[in-house]
């Protein structure tokens, strides 16, 4: 007898042992209990989440001949489950919609769906991939799909339900089937190897079930290539199939970037390159550690969200309190990046380690709040001290960040005050975008023994006495500031580049005739 792949063989047969899609199901059985079964449905959803496993199942429920009517729970006995089961019933037609993508195939379709079935209660048309069909052949199947005869029913199933037309959605009932979650199919995985009477890791268990990305067949499909290999599946037999790094390795480099150690880190890299792991996939697992590390720190280091078994979750923890999470985000956003440059790219080894590099390398993240106080102090022309020598310095390992612009206060039409007018004999300064005026008018409350002059004028607003400019830096001062170091690190990590440097107007010299409290206490 021929061998049965595992995917065949566990197959779920009933509603109840469909795993993962239990919604779509409890609909089903609902409808088939209630007599509402629709004409039509539409199956969507990644590879292998069991959309074909679905529709022979509901192609059961009508037809099981067990029955006198359709029902939820077929027997998988009689002739016409077990053929449909095989899909080879000659009632239930499965349609490949890659190959019969013409509307010459949905004419014959049409023209034969007229008959009525030879043994069931209904024909039932499954197409399979049905976004594969032309654009003439989806117009062709309209008018059947919408008044079929009352002995045809339709299931339609697709990866990619955006190239459907509107016109087929809106004449199916749509079923949108999930990813199925990591610990469901190791679940799964441990029951057909206790089946199979094979001895199994729970941590090459585990590996699978995450390499699988929510398919059920993907799983399936390499626990049987693992036992084809070895009576026993090991996680060392796992990771040389899937060619993926060791959990172990790669946590040994983000151990090494969180010490600073950089030769380290390039170290533990070159040792999993060399056991014959791809870039890309070095590249990946290094981006899925550190994702794990900004789980941990975020939602703790118990999350569900965290796919990695209990042995190595302690060692996640750890590694996370020596990270902040603006570092962790900084660097699973330029390992994303990395990693679609290395597939392209015929140095990928040296973007990598450059990564790996200036990742370990403390001077690459910077305090957003520290920054920002050099940055004030730069502009109000009193450099710090550690920085007039040219000396960079100490960084805290918070990733960079991007600082808010404080902006100037408004006047005019802009400000949430009223605009008053400047008085008779004072001249208002055109304001002009990109330069400060060469003079401020600043109000000073009214007092009697104020004298008036060229230089002030009286009103009932009060006092308007115009502010000395600030006076301008020299070429040596913006050229000493364009080159600090603190400058150049933003401007290196935002992409920018200094257009203007100037120095702020000093605050006006309180006069003998304020009436204000100039005291800061």
């Amino acid at each position: 007898m021929a061998y049965l792949v595992l995917a065949r063989k566990y197959r779920s047969r009933t509603f109840a042992e469909v795993i993962g899609q239990e919604h779509v199901a409890r609909t089903l059985t609902r409808a088939i209990e209630a007599g509402r079964v629709a004409h039509a449905y539409l199956f969507t959803g990644t590879r292998g989440v069991g959309k074909t496993t679905m529709a022979r199942i509901l192609a059961k429920a009508l037809n099981c001949q067990s029955v006198e009517e359709p029902t939820p729970e077929p027997c998988n006995d009689c002739e016409t489950c077990t053929a449909i089961g095989r899909g080879d019933d000659i009632d239930v037609v499965e349609i490949d919609g890659a190959s019969n993508t013409g509307v010459d195939d949905v004419r014959e379709l049409r023209s034969n769906a007229i008959y009525r079935p030879a043994r069931s209660r209904y024909k039932i048309y499954y197409i399979d991939e049905v976004h594969m069909l032309s654009t003439a052949a989806f117009n062709a199947l309209l008018k059947t799909l919408e008044e079929p005869p009352e002995h045809v029913k339709f299931i339609f199933s697709t990866t990619e339900v955006a190239k459907i037309p509107a016109t087929i959605l809106s004449r199916c009932q749509r079923f949108d089937f999930r990813n199925i979650p990591t610990d469901r199919i190791a679940e799964h995985l441990r029951s057909i190897c206790a089946a199979e009477s094979v001895q199994v890791d729970d941590d090459a268990i585990f590996r699978i079930a995450r390499a699988a990305a929510g398919s059920m067949r993907d799983g399936v499909s390499l626990l049987d290539q693992l036992l084809s290999s070895a009576e026993q599946v090991t996680d060392e037999a796992v990771v040389r199939v899937l060619g993926t790094p060791a959990d172990e390795r790669v946590l040994a480099i983000v151990a090494a970037v969180a010490a600073g150690d950089a030769p380290a880190a390039l170290g533990e890299l070159a040792t999993v390159l060399d056991s014959g792991v791809t870039l890309p996939s070095a590249t990946t697992a290094v981006g899925e550690a550190f994702r794990h590390l900004l789980l941990a720190s975020t939602c703790g280091p118990d999350s569900r969200l965290i796919e990695l078994p209990e042995s190595q979750r302690q060692q996640v923890a750890e590694l996370t309190e020596q990270f902040s999470v603006p570092t962790l985000v900084y660097a699973l956003g330029m390992l994303q990046t990395l990693e679609r440059n290395v597939r392209s790219s015929s140095v990928g080894r040296g973007l990598i380690e450059a990564a790996l590099v200036r990742l370990a390398a403390a001077d690459q993240f910077v305090d957003p709040g520290a920054l920002l106080e050099r940055l004030e102090a730069l502009a109000d022309g009193n450099r710090p001290a550690q920085l007039r020598g040219g000396a960079r310095p100490a960084r805290t390992g918070q990733a960079p960040g991007r600082a808010q612009k404080k902006k100037p206060p408004l006047t005019g039409a802009a400000s949430d005050e009223p605009a008053q007018s400047a008085p008779a004999g004072v001249t208002p300064q055109p304001a002009s975008r990109g330069a400060a005026p060469p003079t401020t008018p600043t109000r000073v409350q009214p007092d009697e023994s104020a004298s008036s002059g060229a230089d002030t004028v009286s009103g009932d607003a009060g006092i308007y006495m115009p502010q000395p400019a600030a006076p301008k830096l020299t070429t040596a001062e913006r050229n000493a500031i364009a080159n600090d170091p603190a400058v150049r690190e933003v401007t290196d990590l935002f992409g920018g580049r200094v257009v203007d440097i100037r120095r702020e107007a000093p605050p006006a010299e309180p006069t003998e005739g304020d009436t204000e409290d100039t005291d800061p206490d």
